[in-house]
Parts: structure tokens; C-alpha cells; sequence
């Protein structure tokens, strides 16, 4: 009788041993995600509704050397027919898989949050923002690439992004020179959404010297991004009934700045509205997507356009 116990106990075990080592039945790469709270039973319930079952010796062992104990939650990346050792390892060490998020140069809030599949729900200053009112944040996300481990842990994403530009914006609104004619630390976001969307860092400067020039002349600024910005669904083609539209960011209808900003600008270019090139233009045509003519007089502007246009 006492062979016969052994015998099927050796068997189990050599079993468990060749499930343990064996490659997995998963034929995709696959985000398995371990909840805040959830106890290691529950993560082996939840491997097994994956087809990963994980041997019962094998759950003797974790528990009885407190293994499970370290277990933490996040998501961990299963490569396809990966073995149940090396799944175990992952969530032991807590080897979590970091999900990446672009929050790119230029970009908006409606930009950002029609490609999020994470929750947007953050306080900032005993305000709530969701969706519904997130826009009032609009240019306060620093563009940067952001690593996540957990979607429980992707607001975090949303606030680096604006503690970092307002970290930013305070250093350089507290460096600008005094050739920047503004009032407040806002309207340098403003003018730095501005430039963004204008123009490659390598000609921040200039188009930020050619933005001053205009407002101390008191010139409409006649931005077209700003004129897009405040168009809803824009197709792309501005026309010229877009430019003679009275919004609140048409900067051909309106003197100054517009009211917030039409973009998350980029640290250069909040450096760039900062410290502005010093020189006489007035006017700027693209002649490529990262150059342009600049010019000091409307007649030359207007030879520009010919040429480049």
C-alpha cells in the first residue's frame, strides 16, 4: 500500500514538474493583469481561465515559503507558449510589464483622449476633471513618452504630464527676458502653443520674435492654427470664409493672443517664448516643413507666397 502511495505520488509530482516546465498552450503575447488586493488564489484562478493551470505542489510550495506574500499588482506580459516556471517568476519578482504612453509635440487634449483607452479622472487643486471638462487643461500636458505598469495606475501618466509643464512653465516664466511684453505666466503658454504649432524647434526663436513684434504693433497675429483650433470638425482645408469667421482663436479677426492655448507645447518652445529672437520681421511662409522666409514688409511677404506657395 505504501509503494502504491509513493508510486502515484512520484508520478503526480514528476506530472507537476513537466506542467511546470512545459511550454503553455498561449498562442499570442498577452497582458495578464493581477487587480490591487487580489490574493494569490485568485491569480491562480485567473491564470487558469487562460489555460496556465498551476500544479497543486506547486501552490503548496508558494505558500508555504510566504512566496505569495510578494506578489504585486500590475500587469505582467505573457509571451506566447511561455512555461508556467517563467510566468511564476514573473509575478513573484514582480516583474511588471510598463505600458507606453506619447503624449506628442503639438498635440491636444481631443487628440490625446481619442486615442487613450485609460480613464481620465484627475484633481488638480481641489478641481475633479473627466472628460466632460478636461479641455480647460488644454497645453498643460508636457510632451514626453510615459510608462505605466497597471491601468489602475495611468491617471498617474496624466499627472507628471501637468506637474512637469507647470514646473517648467514656472522656470522659464521666472527666466524670460525683458523683452517679453506679457502679463502673467499663462499668456506664456499661450504664445508657446503658438510657436508649437508653427514651427520645428530649429526656428522657435524666430517665430517667436515675429509674435512679439506683431503685438507690440498691435497687429493681429493671423495664426492660422490658432483660426483651426477654434473650428469644430475641421477637415483639414482652411478656407478663407475659416479666416473671416469671428471665434474667439481667429487671430485674423481678434488682436492679441488668443484665450488659452491651441496646443501642449514642447519645452523648447516655452524656452523660445521666453527668450525670443530679437530681430524686425513681421511675416513668415513655410517653404518646407521644417523652414521658412521670413519677411519684414507686407510686399516682400507677398513675393514670399508667390514663391513658396
Amino acid at each position: 500500500m505504501i509503494r502504491l502511495l509513493f508510486t502515484v505520488f512520484f508520478i503526480n509530482a514528476l506530472f507537476g514538474v513537466f506542467l511546470f516546465i512545459k511550454p503553455t498552450e498561449i498562442k499570442n503575447d498577452l497582458i495578464f493583469e493581477i487587480k490591487r488586493g487580489d490574493s494569490y488564489l485568485r491569480v491562480v484562478d485567473n491564470l487558469q481561465e487562460i489555460d496556465i493551470t498551476v500544479p497543486s505542489f506547486i501552490n503548496v510550495i508558494i505558500r508555504y515559503s510566504s512566496l505569495d506574500k510578494k506578489i504585486t499588482y500590475g500587469d505582467y506580459l505573457i509571451k506566447k507558449q511561455e512555461n508556467l516556471f517563467s510566468v511564476l517568476k514573473k509575478i513573484i519578482k514582480s516583474e511588471t510589464h510598463f505600458r507606453k504612453y506619447r503624449i506628442p509635440e503639438g498635440s491636444t487634449i481631443s487628440s490625446i483622449l481619442d486615442r487613450s483607452n485609460v480613464p481620465v479622472s484627475l484633481k488638480i487643486n481641489g478641481i475633479n476633471f473627466d472628460k466632460t471638462n478636461i479641455h480647460a487643461l488644454e497645453g498643460r500636458f508636457h510632451p514626453n513618452t510615459y510608462y505605466y505598469s497597471s491601468i489602475e495606475d495611468s491617471e498617474d501618466v496624466f499627472l507628471e504630464a501637468i506637474l512637469t509643464q507647470d514646473s517648467l512653465l514656472e522656470k522659464y516664466w521666472n527666466s524670460r527676458t525683458p523683452y517679453v511684453s506679457l502679463q502673467e505666466p499663462q499668456e506664456l503658454l499661450v504664445l508657446a502653443s503658438l510657436i508649437e504649432k508653427e514651427a520645428c524647434p530649429n526656428e522657435h526663436r524666430k517665430v517667436a520674435g515675429v509674435i512679439y513684434n506683431r503685438l507690440r504693433l498691435n497687429m493681429p497675429l493671423q495664426i492660422d492654427s490658432s483660426v483651426i483650433y477654434g473650428i469644430e470638425d475641421f477637415n483639414g482645408d482652411i478656407k478663407k470664409h475659416h479666416l473671416r469667421r469671428d471665434t474667439p482663436f481667429n487671430t485674423y479677426t481678434n488682436k492679441g493672443l488668443p484665450p488659452m492655448p491651441i496646443s501642449n507645447p514642447s519645452e523648447s518652445a516655452i524656452n523660445a517664448a521666453s527668450k525670443p529672437e530679437i530681430h524686425s520681421f513681421l511675416y513668415f511662409v513655410a517653404k518646407d516643413k521644417c523652414s521658412h522666409h521670413f519677411s519684414e514688409t507686407y510686399d516682400e511677404h507677398k513675393e514670399a507666397i508667390k514663391k513658396y506657395q
